[in-house]
């Protein structure tokens, strides 16, 4: 898809620029507050609430969730976007939250749905809007039902609910949650595009034109040709019915607002221009980029954080931030959690094979996902002081100089293997194969090790002659003692 495309061009732009850690940081210890900020993001932790690089406390905090105001942090979860409106303390990885907004972007059964060809990204529409979910990237859930969702039981008819950013094309998920499919309420948002005769037409963010959907009686008829709206429908059992018409605002904020934090997916406009979540970008008044090299290499897809002021309904951007891609992937043992400071980093240390450890550093930014039995309290997240020495983490990071820098970490069930999947340093024949992931990681080859490329068994001298240095290349070891057991590359990772 289009924004998975832009890796490489990703890749020149912060590999020039030395980029660090995106959002949390800062010398300052103070915890004086600023002026009141609006932040829309993905929540990526709890212990208070995570949001775009900044733990929000939330003591005082109110909450509307999926339009709800008698609900609390616990009806909240990792993977959802979110509008926090509240203070960001002067070390710019703090703050007080006064109030969190949750509202998800579609509710409904998965059609058409299609896995492409790399394996780990698919498609689907619900109620007739385009989404992209991805493996390893989209949190999952389940509820109501006893069967779990996963990117691999993604399948027609699952009823779910949608929460992430709109790409210019599609709902990128950041967050799937299967509904009860006995459940035959859904959800859908667009502009209206006719009412009239006791029905409505939606024109979707994606363009796609709803069906005429019959409204009931009881429903506010006081919605007009042009407005943004949230339909929930019934299914009536001879088709699916408008019970409630509400407004609803395509961007979760205001058309004027001063101090924005907004995070997203830029896409274009028919002005030549750019836009994050249907948010217009007004870029003239020479904003701060990070790193200075993203300066006149903007492209639709890219992931960014941008701040400014809202006026008119067009953001004035003041900074804008670009999310770096991660290509490293690490699953391993836990040995060591040491807190750096107090501007929310941690150094997570990884025991890679038995004698070697990788030590990897978290951040505000970095999604904390719970897969593991020891989620006793259901909220699929943990905090990183949690972890103990027989703990088992998947991790995705991207390189920054020599650290590795964490954009998720998944808290796993035990396991007897470890892989790192990293770019490849060099070899020696027949003997080991190094990778770099901020330090270089060796692992022994011997007779038992089993080689693929593309998915299709190679042998030693034949997969040495397909990789060069940079590939991207995974290392199965299956008892933790240093000897790759396989080691896998796939022509079409690059």
């Amino acid at each position: 898809m289009k924004h998975k495309q832009l890796i490489n061009a990703m890749t020149i732009i912060l590999a020039t620029s030395g980029l660090v850690a995106c959002g949390g940081g800062g010398d300052s210890t103070t915890d004086t507050a600023t002026a009141s900020k609006t932040t829309v993001g993905t929540i990526t932790g709890f212990g208070s609430v995570y949001v775009n690089g900044v733990k929000f406390e939330t003591d005082s905090a109110s909450y509307e969730v999926d339009d709800d105001a008698n609900t609390g942090q616990s009806d909240l979860a990792v993977g959802m976007k979110v509008k926090v409106k509240g203070t960001i303390n002067d070390d710019g990885v703090t703050g007080t939250a006064d109030s969190i907004y949750y509202d998800d972007d579609v509710e409904g059964p998965i059609d058409n749905f299609q896995l492409h060809a790399d394996g780990v990204t698919a498609t689907f529409t619900v109620l007739g809007m385009d989404v992209l979910a991805e493996d390893k990237v989209t949190v999952f859930d389940d509820e109501g039902d006893s069967d779990s969702l996963s990117f691999a039981t993604l399948d027609n008819g699952i009823n779910v609910e949608v929460s992430g950013y709109f790409d210019g094309v599609q709902i990128v998920a950041t967050r799937i949650e299967k509904q009860d499919n006995d459940d035959q309420e859904f959800e859908i948002k667009g502009t209206v595009f006719s009412y009239e005769n006791s029905e409505i037409v939606l024109t979707l963010q994606n363009d796609v034109q709803s069906p005429a959907y019959p409204v009931a009686d009881s429903v506010n008829t006081d919605i007009t040709v042009g407005q943004f709206v949230e339909a929930k429908l019934s299914d009536t059992g001879s088709g699916l019915e408008v019970i409630e018409i509400e407004l609803d605002d395509d961007d979760l904020l205001d058309d004027n607002e001063d101090e924005v934090e907004l995070y997203g997916i830029l896409s274009g406009n028919d002005n030549d221009g750019f836009m994050v979540n249907e948010v217009p970008l007004d870029l003239s008044g020479s904003p701060e980029y990070e790193p200075d090299s993203l300066e006149g290499n903007l492209v639709e897809g890219m992931q960014v954080e941008v701040e400014g002021s809202m006026v008119d309904g067009i953001l004035i951007v003041d900074e804008i931030e670009a999310e770096a891609e991660s290509e490293i992937e690490i699953e391993a043992r836990v040995t060591q959690v040491v807190e750096l400071g107090t501007d929310g980093r941690y150094t997570i240390t990884l025991d890679m094979n038995g004698t070697d450890t990788l030590p990897v550093i978290s951040d505000n930014n970095t999604l904390l996902e719970d897969d593991s039995d020891f989620d006793t309290d259901g909220d699929g997240s943990f905090t990183l002081l949690e972890l103990s020495d027989t703990d088992f983490v998947e991790v995705e990071a991207y390189q920054s100089g020599t650290d590795l820098i964490a954009t998720k970490i998944k808290r796993k069930d035990a396991s007897d293997e470890t892989t790192l999947e990293a770019p490849f340093d060099s070899y020696e024949p027949n003997a080991s194969i190094t990778l770099s992931a901020g330090i270089n990681i060796t692992y022994m080859l011997d007779t038992s090790t089993e080689y693929q490329v593309d998915d299709v068994t190679s042998d030693h001298d034949s997969f040495f002659i397909e990789v060069t240095t940079g590939d991207l290349v995974k290392i199965k070891d299956k008892y933790i003692d240093g000897t790759a057991d396989q080691v896998e590359f796939d022509t079409t990772s690059d």
